[in-house]
């Protein structure tokens, strides 16, 4: 795991020091930094929420679907695959997106979580020997991590703050940190302090991990309202779910209390670009957009059809309906050839493929001969 931080960290810690460089205070690169990381999403957020926009869309017919075939799975299965293939809609496109999304956020955590490496430049030899003196020197704050955690530098900071004279190691610049150190503020808050929940003396740095936690839950309580908005026949009765969704921002405060205050900055900062996104292209798909949308789609996979192209998600759809439809056929297969001769079987299934060809040649216009 600690590989794929380090791996994107990289790309991502020079935009971060481009950042802090052009404005020299960190709470300000914070801030730009989470602007920045969440436009490079946005084209991931909006192709999931289009496909979850053109799948709503689909309710009303999916609604009737289930209850015609409510007593055949089977059919069911086969009819929902024809409908999405017919209106273009891949019910899986979501969640390459999904996937790419949080493959990325190991970059922007990393930066985050290392400022001396990806905002002053410190190689890991110099952060491991950094370590191995904490070991030594602050035993109580090298007690609360383990080798390899993502917070090491932050600890590393914390302990600077205590004794800058104990740093006495090879490539650790006393200097620079301290003016580091100096800009890591906003508004007077200094980041590089772990509230403590007992300690309301700095009311500042001790609502910000509040803060961070209320957006989430703003967040998810926007997102459940759009969602029973939107799909008025689900369940509402999620159990669990909920009880993981609104417990997330309570456990989001917890956590941003044994961090430093920078942490739980950058979440607050980034819950609240997300829920601004969130709320814009909720109101961008519309349900007049997303039927035009559609219409288009659909009229750029029919001239696709026609020059014989394929988009990957009809790919995908056409595999699923076929893997679908392999099982249905083996099943009844099966029930058609039992207590038949080798030969009657192999004239029967010889038949069968003459009858999928000529399907399929029908379907893409091409001419077919039962040669």
């Amino acid at each position: 795991m600690n590989f794929l931080y380090d791996l994107l960290g990289v790309p991502f810690g020079y935009v971060m020091r481009f950042i802090y460089d052009l404005v020299q205070n960190y709470g300000v690169a914070i801030v730009l930094f989470t602007i920045f990381s969440k436009a490079l999403l946005f084209p991931i957020n909006y192709k999931t929420q289009k496909s979850s926009a053109k799948m709503q869309r689909l309710n009303p017919k999916l609604k009737e679907l289930r209850k015609k075939y409510e007593k055949d799975p089977q059919k069911l299965q086969e009819a929902q695959m024809a409908l999405y293939q017919e209106e273009g809609v891949n019910p899986g496109a979501s969640c390459l997106p999904m996937f790419l999304q949080f493959f990325l956020l190991f970059g922007i955590l990393a930066v985050v979580y290392k400022p001396l490496t990806h905002v002053m430049g410190y190689g890991s030899d110099v952060i491991t020997n950094t370590i191995n003196m904490m070991a030594e020197q602050f035993p109580a704050i090298a007690e609360k991590f383990k080798a390899g955690d993502l917070r090491e530098e932050l600890y590393i900071m914390e302990a600077f703050k205590q004794n800058p004279d104990a740093f006495n190691v090879a490539g650790f610049n006393n200097s620079d940190v301290t003016g580091f150190l100096d800009n890591y503020k906003l508004f007077g808050i200094d980041l590089g302090v772990t509230p403590n929940i007992k300690d309301i003396s700095n009311f500042g740095l001790w609502i910000l991990p509040f803060i961070s936690g209320i957006l989430q839950l703003i967040s998810t309580i926007y997102s459940q309202y759009v969602m029973k908005k939107k799909n008025p026949d689900q369940p509402q009765n999620m159990g669990c779910m909920n009880i993981m969704l609104y417990g997330m921002p309570i456990f989001s405060i917890w956590l941003a209390f044994s961090v430093p205050a920078g942490v739980g900055f950058y979440w607050a900062c980034s819950s609240l670009v997300s829920l601004l996104i969130q709320i814009g292209l909720n109101n961008y798909f519309t349900p007049e957009r997303v039927e035009k949308m559609c219409e288009k789609d659909n009229e750029k996979m029919r001239k696709k059809y026609a020059e014989g192209k394929k988009s990957f998600s009809q790919r995908m759809l056409e595999a699923q309906g076929q893997a679908a439809a392999q099982m249905n056929n083996t099943s009844s297969r099966n029930a058609d050839t039992e207590g038949m001769s080798k030969k009657e079987k192999n004239e029967y299934e010889s038949q069968r493929i003459k009858e999928a060809r000529k399907r399929m040649a029908e379907k893409y216009g091409d001419e077919y001969s039962d040669e």
